[in-house]
């Protein structure tokens, strides 16, 4: 089957190629890019024109792009997607209830909201772990006692336009976001957001939208304004306490320390071992592979799903501590395949257990291995999305 695939710089696009063309497809890249992907007339019109001419059996593309779906509908073309993003801001859109569309999400909330919505072909297909083999074919002793891979996301809108918050308001958000560092596994953020602050929001701010979108002031704010806000708060917190805990302690008679791996500024993590960003194919799945420890916190905007992160540190091989996400009590065991932390004391009481305790934690990283590489593999998810597909068309 041919297939047009949309090219852009996504972490997990070159092992989904791959896995497609494993599974019989024959790709071609659309590598034509939009001005605006929620409308663009040119481009529309372009894509449209591809679809006609090429007998393509579907569109693909990771994450939902309303302008490849209008192209889509226009030529009564099937158009998958699989979204690596939760929520993505470009599904509250009117292109997503058309019929050609068939939309793979991994967080399963976010299957459910648009399900409710009336969204016919949705599916909830949760993420992989990539291929990463060739970078891995000589695993060399650890070298890195506990890793974090990822932002800080110290460049966030919140930080942006607090300055021109009335001060009741940057008060209730201060409220609001310290509120969510208390819970573990879930977002309670737009749940605060209540009809009197969103207005007041409304009041203040200019969020210009597409026409053809539905988002509410609520979804936009609690998402591209406060969840990044939070994601950056409990990463600072979390990698200051974790520095601090490490330098104080000794495990198995030495000293271990955290070494982070971003492009943030980290200048605040003064115990923190810092790196520039990590290669995502090059170099993270050799960190991920010779690091004692491998952390994942999960941004608050994910209410339910598990993030690429997490795929892919078991799929090199690497043991993970997590913060909670009800989806991975789906896929694994807490103290069997992964280690789960609901609070700062449990993130420092289960680091510094298992870094003294060598056996059972390469038993737990290998469990994990095993069980993703059998199982959870972009090539296994792939055959889902198709054989799915295929009933369908």
């Amino acid at each position: 089957m041919k297939v047009l695939v949309y090219q852009w710089n996504c972490y997990n696009q070159k092992d989904t190629v791959k896995a497609l063309e494993e599974n019989g497809c024959s790709i071609t890249f659309l590598t034509l890019q939009p001005c605006n992907i929620e409308e663009d007339e040119e481009f529309t019109y372009a894509v449209a024109d591809m679809l006609k001419t090429g007998s393509y059996g579907f569109l693909f593309s990771i994450n939902f792009f309303p302008v490849l779906a209008n192209a889509c509908n226009g030529t009564k073309t099937p158009y998958v997607c699989w979204n690596c993003d939760s929520p993505l801001l470009a599904m509250y859109n009117n292109a997503v209830f058309y019929d050609t569309n068939f939309i793979f999400t991994f967080d399963r909330s976010n299957y459910e909201e648009f399900k409710n919505l009336g969204v016919k072909h949705i599916y909830h297909l949760p993420l992989a772990a990539g291929n990463f083999k060739d970078v891995l074919t000589h695993k060399n002793p650890s070298v890195y006692d506990v890793s974090f891979i990822g932002s800080l996301y110290e460049k966030n809108s919140f930080d942006n336009i607090s300055s021109r918050l009335p001060d009741y308001l940057c008060g209730y958000f201060d409220g609001a976001l310290y509120a969510q560092l208390q819970v573990s596994g879930g977002n309670i953020i737009e749940k605060l957001l209540t009809p009197g602050i969103c207005r007041q929001i409304e009041e203040i701010t200019d969020y210009r939208q597409s026409p053809d979108s539905f988002a509410d002031i609520r979804t936009l704010f609690s998402t591209t304004v406060l969840g990044f806000k939070a994601a950056s708060m409990q990463r600072n917190l979390c990698l200051n306490r974790l520095s601090v805990y490490l330098n104080k302690n000794l495990f198995n008679n030495r000293q271990c320390f955290l070494h982070l791996f971003t492009g943030s500024n980290a200048d605040g993590l003064l115990l923190v071992k810092r790196h520039g960003k990590a290669d995502y194919y090059k170099e993270m799945p050799v960190i991920f592979a010779k690091s004692l420890i491998n952390l994942n916190m999960t941004i608050p905007n994910i209410k339910t799903g598990i993030p690429l992160r997490v795929w892919d540190i078991l799929g090199c091989g690497g043991f993970l501590v997590t913060d909670l996400r009800i989806e991975l009590m789906d896929y694994f065991t807490p103290g069997e395949d992964i280690v789960i932390f609901e609070d700062i004391e449990e993130l420092e009481d289960k680091t510094g257990f298992y870094l003294s305790h060598d056996s059972l934690r390469c038993k737990i990283a290998r469990n994990a291995y095993n069980k993703v590489q059998a199982g959870h593999t972009c090539q296994k998810r792939i055959e889902t999305l198709l054989k799915i597909i295929s009933k369908e068309l």
